[in-house]
């Protein structure tokens, strides 16, 4: 395996979260808020077709309409998530952290066809169904996960789940 495109993922300078709701509990939210608590270094870009501004944040109709970005995170519904990865690959950006769940597995599931979506750009895909991703270290400051409470920041760790 090469290192193609891990910049993306471990070290993004920008991020889009697919999927943000001005709706309490939504997981889109839950996302926006941790990045927003952990002090993510980046540019943060939202996609809502129903949502022009989420919490302070402008939000785009679709990823077509993103400026460049290194990472997707994906918190929209299963039946979205090949859509919207192939129209993120094809825009060449470099990685995505599929939170959603329910895209199955096999190669007829939409994980298969979010997967197939991503192979020919070398888009970087951590998920579906994934906890999501955290980076503390103190350039960075990425939390683009669910989790309530993130280890204190450093320069080497390792977070895995299974």
């Amino acid at each position: 395996m090469s290192t193609h495109r891990l910049d993306c993922l471990l070290s993004p300078r920008s991020l889009a979260v697919v999927g943000a709701s001005p709706r309490e509990h939504s997981v889109g939210r839950k996302i926006l808020r941790n990045l927003k608590a952990a002090g993510f270094r980046g540019a943060i870009h939202l996609v809502n077709p129903h949502h022009p501004e989420i919490e302070g944040f402008k939000s785009v109709k679709d990823v077509a309409a993103l400026p460049p970005t290194d990472l997707l995170v994906v918190a929209s519904p299963a039946a979205t998530v090949p859509g919207v990865i192939a129209a993120a690959a094809a825009k060449g950006i470099g990685a995505a952290v599929i939170i959603t769940a329910g895209l199955g597995q096999g190669p007829d599931s939409i994980a298969a066809a979010s997967e197939a979506a991503a192979r020919p750009h070398g888009m970087r895909l951590l998920g579906p169904n994934c906890l999501g991703m955290v980076n503390t270290d103190p350039d960075v400051r990425l939390n683009a996960s669910l989790a309530p409470m993130v280890p204190g920041g450093g320069r080497v760790g390792f977070f895995a789940q299974s």
